[in-house]
């Protein structure tokens, strides 16, 4: 019985917890979205200026354009000079990011 109640526990814990994810695309900033979603000095200049200026970083995804909010705004303002690869988890509109690297176009 004490087996039964252990496995029916250890189920719905791991029921809870979503498999992280990985994408690739840009940290930009809020203000210009999937505007700076390139790898371009440009775009890396204006993200970067836009994101001391106040305004919240973002993950744009590479292959759809998608936007969304991140979780660790710290962690994704150290990622500015080019592409990154995310692993984390989306929740809602909200990226919640558990590593990111730099990877080459």
């Amino acid at each position: 019985m004490k087996q039964v109640l252990f496995t029916g526990f250890a189920v719905l814990a791991m029921a809870g917890l979503a498999p992280a994810a990985e994408f690739k695309g840009w940290i930009s900033d809020a203000s210009c979205g999937a505007g700076n979603a390139s790898s371009s000095q440009a775009s890396r200049d204006c993200a970067d200026r836009c994101i001391k200026g106040g305004a919240a970083p973002v993950f744009v995804t590479e292959k759809d354009q998608n936007v969304y909010k991140v979780s660790n705004a710290e962690m994704a303002k150290a990622h500015l000079k080019g592409k990154v690869q995310v692993t984390g988890e989306l929740k809602g509109d909200t990226l919640v990011i558990a590593k990111i690297i730099d990877i080459k176009d």
